[in-house]
């Protein structure tokens, strides 16, 4: 007989999926549990039973798997930004390069195919250089932190959980949100709320890079008549915090939870704040403004930076083109291997962005465009190039792009990918022409579930 909802089971964790559950197997049925860790042997109550699968949450752990390890944040377990705090660091790795090739087989259809070694992530603990605070008005208050975690088999937005600790980000991040909740708290102002689409305050992001450049962008309601109060708490971060390199106060009219401005309405500081990515003797240097795209671990992208070099395989006369450029980090990145690059991008910020890093590089052999992919009329003008590098949104390729690529044929794809799933839909979608070469797992983001790969398409 099948598992049944609030049925209590006892099972041994076999791995982790994507997403961060355990996998189990009861009377052949495969069961996700929430809690559990590879090893473990534990006893699950179901929360959802269908036809082929189950999930469930973890009731108590009957023998611990080898690999359980204290988690080091007292809010593990009720902020949803780390899944596996409790797993040591190299089952992470194992398990997340698990899921990647078995993702490849699965859906990819790839078969003979083996995974290069994966890569870890440089720095375990303060590896991130970005943080999105989000603000929430409740009948208690204002709060300002990250959004905990949600129950087993409920969906919706989760409350924002006030963190007093992350030992993801830097400490610095953290005596900022702790200076700017009490401030919003102090102001009487309530926090947005996207049901009734009023209140003031939204967003707190603070961003700071490896060469000390901080930048905090505090992202309101279009409000006017409040707008002088986001002006103080800038002023106030300031005197508090004299390394801060930029304050950006912007306006979000849409109800949309993004954190991300639409109009910068002030500014104390620079436009922008520098950033370096290093991988061997190479070095590139960035502008990243308020709502730029980067990746949010610094040493890691160098990491995933010098894959893309390494499966380019670059002589000096390759014309790379480089599809979701953002602000030009990879191709800046190849452009001293490359005779020239060409990004394209459908923001036009993030194209400006890439402009002016390439000439703080000092290169004069890269071209971006604005534009978007998912209209026939721009896939056509696509250059012919000696490599295609892509590097999606998590949703992976637009329909129209992969048939635009497999009629373009370059004779190499590189492709970046965050999700192990869309990527291995996107290569079976060009696998008519391509074969998959080679393909490494990159971990940008200890503690969590997502991991980033890179991928090597050759044409057949």
């Amino acid at each position: 007989m099948p598992v049944q909802k609030d049925e209590i089971i006892e099972c041994s964790i076999e791995s982790l999926a994507f997403g961060g559950r355990g996998v189990a197997h009861v009377d052949g049925m495969a069961v996700f549990v929430e809690g559990g860790l590879p090893g473990d042997t534990v006893t699950a109550r179901v929360v959802k039973a269908k036809k082929r699968f189950a999930e469930a949450v973890l009731e108590s752990v009957v023998t611990p798997s080898s690999h359980r390890v204290k988690p080091k944040c007292p809010h593990f377990g009720q902020c949803g930004g780390c899944a596996v705090q409790d797993l040591d660091y190299p089952e992470q790795v194992t398990q997340k390069a698990a899921q990647v090739e078995n993702a490849l087989k699965r859906i990819g259809g790839v078969e003979g195919f083996s995974m290069d070694a994966p890569v870890p992530s440089p720095e375990v603990w303060n590896y991130r250089n970005k943080m999105e605070f989000v603000f929430e008005q409740r009948d208690d208050g204002l709060h300002l932190g990250l959004r905990s975690s949600l129950p087993a088999g409920e969906k919706g937005l989760a409350p924002v959980l006030d963190i007093e600790e992350c030992h993801l980000c830097a400490r610095r991040d953290m005596e900022i949100l702790r200076a700017a909740r009490e401030f919003a708290q102090a102001s009487g102002l309530p926090a947005f709320d996207p049901s009734e689409k009023s209140g003031f305050w939204r967003h707190l992001v603070v961003r700071h890079t490896s060469l000390n450049e901080i930048m905090v962008h505090l992202i309101t309601n279009e409000e006017t008549r409040h707008y002088p109060r986001a002006e103080e708490l800038g002023k106030a971060l300031v005197d508090r915090f004299p390394d801060l390199t930029s304050f950006v106060h912007s306006s979000r009219a849409r109800r949309s939870l993004a954190a991300s401005g639409e109009k910068v309405v002030f500014r104390l500081g620079t436009r922008e704040v520098e950033e370096m990515v290093e991988f061997d003797d190479r070095q590139a240097r960035y502008h990243i403004g308020p709502n730029s795209f980067f990746q949010t671990n610094t040493k890691g992208a160098g990491e995933l930076f010098g894959a893309v070099r390494e499966f380019g395989g670059f002589t000096g006369t390759e014309t790379v083109l480089d599809l979701y450029c953002g602000i030009g980090a990879i191709g800046i990145f190849l452009a001293d291997k490359v005779q020239r690059v060409i990004g394209f991008e459908i923001s036009e910020e993030a194209v400006g962005k890439a402009w002016s890093s390439a000439k703080l590089n000092g290169l004069e052999n890269c071209d971006f465009a604005v534009g978007t992919l998912d209209t026939v009329a721009n896939l056509k003008a696509l250059p012919e190039n000696d490599v295609l590098v892509i590097d999606p949104p998590r949703a992976g390729l637009h329909e129209n792009t992969a048939r635009a690529i497999l009629e373009l044929a370059p004779p190499k794809i590189i492709a970046v990918s965050c999700d192990p799933t869309t990527l291995a839909r996107d290569v079976k979608r060009l696998s008519d022409k391509y074969e998959l070469k080679r393909g490494r797992a990159v971990d940008m983001f200890p503690h969590t579930h997502h991991i980033e790969t890179v991928v090597l398409l050759e044409l057949k």
